[in-house]
């Protein structure tokens, strides 16, 4: 092994939150000391937040919220979804884009994935019925391959089409759907710590979106008059200033983030491997020695989601084809800040070497 190999020998994390201390780390402090940082909840840093992001990927209905499951839930309730409803969703996925239906005592639907690992709307397109409410398209890794064909068969049959962009943002379609839910949790490409943002269409919605942040008070009408009547059961949901200042910090950096990360679906594309703007993967049937193989040069990887129907609450696994054959075999790969072309590079001639040595 050359020299210069040998120093590329680091361990590579399969996720890394990032935080640009110029900009992030010192908006916080900055909000800290200020004349209103005494009053730490959802104030101007969270409006500026929710204004920029919109401006930044132009959208016009955007309300902060505390995290991207909260958004699902909002989501969830202001499509309208109830007990005698069903809602199709991906069998891989988190846990967290099904579990709202169970909340609202609907029925949950798994679809079957492609061989993308992605939702396949052949599949979502068999199981529509007659109680069908909604469908979740999830950008699994932040994959978009199938929304195009969900949003033409969601208008065909007059469902409602909620967008899990847990992973998308830098993706170059998505935003699309009646309802998307953004995650800005730790190790998502943008972050602010935690919190999401829900983007609605409608808005209608979007203000009632805003209420239900924050119990079904309007803001602005409760903070000039002092109390309001509540005609809404809502949540404390809602997002603050310290969330914001960090989010807002890291947004500055976004685009540099977001080409980076093409850069390195780029070089694996070159070496024939999957990616998405969140992380890229490979497909073995020995996924247990390549992980060990890849642990032991320094590569961490992993399988991070898993099938929805594998857990009790979703009522026990489903025959879905693609799913079941793939389930031990997808094995995601770093894709993010921390990871450089020449750490790519390495990656996939470890993958090739494992290859040639099966």
């Amino acid at each position: 092994m050359s020299s210069e190999w040998s120093r590329s020998m680091r361990n590579i994390p399969l996720f890394k939150s990032y935080a640009s201390w110029r900009s992030a780390w010192n908006a916080c402090l900055l909000l800290i000391k200020s004349n209103y940082g005494t009053y730490l909840g959802e104030g101007p840093e969270v409006k500026a937040f929710e204004k920029e992001f919109a401006e930044k990927f132009g959208f016009e209905h955007v309300a902060a919220v505390n995290s991207g499951s909260v958004a699902l839930e909002l989501a969830y309730e202001l499509a309208g979804i109830g007990e005698a409803d069903e809602v199709i969703i991906p069998v891989l996925t988190h846990p967290a884009s099904g579990l709202p239906a169970l909340h609202k005592k609907a029925t949950v639907v798994f679809a079957d994935i492609g061989p993308d690992l992605n939702l396949s709307v052949e599949d979502v397109r068999d199981k529509i019925t007659s109680r069908t409410k909604a469908v979740v398209f999830v950008h699994f890794g932040g994959n978009n391959r199938g929304l195009k064909e969900l949003l033409a068969l969601c208008q065909e049959k007059k469902l409602v089409l909620i967008e899990d962009a847990a992973q998308a943002v830098g993706s170059d379609f998505w935003g699309k759907a009646d309802f998307t839910c953004v995650s800005l949790q730790a190790i998502k490409t943008l972050t602010s710590g935690d919190g999401g943002f829900l983007i609605c269409k409608d808005r209608n919605l979007h203000e009632k979106a805003k209420r239900l942040r924050w119990f079904g008070y309007d803001r602005k009408l409760k903070q000039r008059l002092g109390d309001t009547d509540l005609v809404e059961a809502g949540y404390k949901y809602h997002m603050n200033d310290i969330t914001a200042a960090l989010g807002r910090g890291n947004l500055r950096s976004i685009d540099t983030i977001i080409t980076h990360r093409k850069k390195l679906c780029a070089k694996y594309a070159k070496h024939g491997v999957s990616s998405s703007i969140w992380f890229a993967h490979t497909l073995t049937p020995r996924r247990e020695d390549l992980k060990a193989f890849m642990k032991q040069h320094g590569v961490h990887t992993g399988d991070y989601h898993y099938r929805n129907d594998k857990y009790t609450i979703f009522g026990g696994k489903r025959k879905l084809p693609t799913m079941d054959r793939l389930e031990s075999q997808y094995l995601l790969l770093p894709l993010h800040h921390g990871v450089s072309v020449r750490d790519v590079e390495r990656i996939c001639s470890l993958l090739k070497q494992f290859s040639l040595s099966s």
